[in-house]
């Protein structure tokens, strides 16, 4: 996940290099945008990636008293989506308070293993899905505008709530685990504001990671053994959002 997100962040400024070279437009649009109305709303469409940070349990022991460990990884990350309203409150000329309802959804998968007598084996993956209300409130630093562009910072926080943890466990799917109903989430990511004739489209990134462990103490018949593989399971998302205000 880190990795990705340095790969695209190289990406993403390296072409805002390549635009601010390019020659400006004389005429700006919405050139009142910092003396104008100081709430401003619109709407946000994205995609994301979401996956685990995982710290495994120590070794256990069956019946017997036999010793073995089960460890979980996150595999096959899979693209979900993310829909939020937005609303912007300009504090100063460079600083915004933002505030993003919204919905997002999306799955991770975790593969099972089992580590005995010196062999690992694989045991099984749970997709795991996650449906959340969004609740993202954030400070968006702006740089200083340059002609019609203008790029910023985003810090943020961001309470989640699980819908999908509210659900049955669905062991016919061979699904044993429950995530926590709700989250706090750290959030940092950066972004360019393009003033249009019409409206401000803006495309940002974004990564946003869970304060609390994310697995929950419930878990279906059969699934302690893999409950209690798992001491810790941070959730993280990658976000690549565009803004249409």
């Amino acid at each position: 996940m880190k990795r990705i997100l340095f790969i695209i962040s190289t990406l993403f400024f390296a072409g805002f290099t390549v635009t601010a070279q390019v020659r400006r437009p004389v005429l700006l649009n919405d050139s009142d945008y910092d003396v104008g109305k100081p709430l401003r709303f619109g709407f946000s469409l994205g995609i994301n990636s979401m996956d685990f940070d995982i710290k495994n349990s120590v070794t256990l022991e069956d019946a017997s008293g036999e010793q073995f460990q089960y460890f979980a990884e996150a595999t096959h990350l899979v693209p979900g989506f993310t829909v939020n309203a937005i609303s912007d409150l300009r504090l100063t000329e460079n600083l915004h308070l933002r505030f993003l309802p919204g919905y997002v959804f999306g799955q991770r998968n975790l593969d099972f293993y089992i580590s005995k007598d010196n062999k690992t084996e694989y045991e099984s993956t749970m997709k795991i899905e996650s449906n959340f209300i969004d609740l993202p409130l954030g400070l968006k630093y702006l740089s200083q505008r340059v002609s019609n562009v203008r790029p910023y910072l985003y810090f943020g926080v961001d309470p989640r709530i699980d819908l999908a943890a509210y659900k049955r466990i669905k062991t016919e799917k061979g699904i044993y685990l429950r995530l926590q109903k709700f989250n706090v989430y750290y959030e940092v990511g950066f972004g360019i504001d393009f003033f249009l004739t019409y409206f401000k489209f803006s495309t940002e990134i974004k990564f946003s990671s869970g304060m609390g462990s994310a697995i929950s103490k419930d878990f279906a018949e059969d699934g302690k053994q893999y409950r209690d593989a798992i001491d810790v399971l941070r959730s993280n998302m990658l976000i690549i959002s565009f803004h249409f205000e």
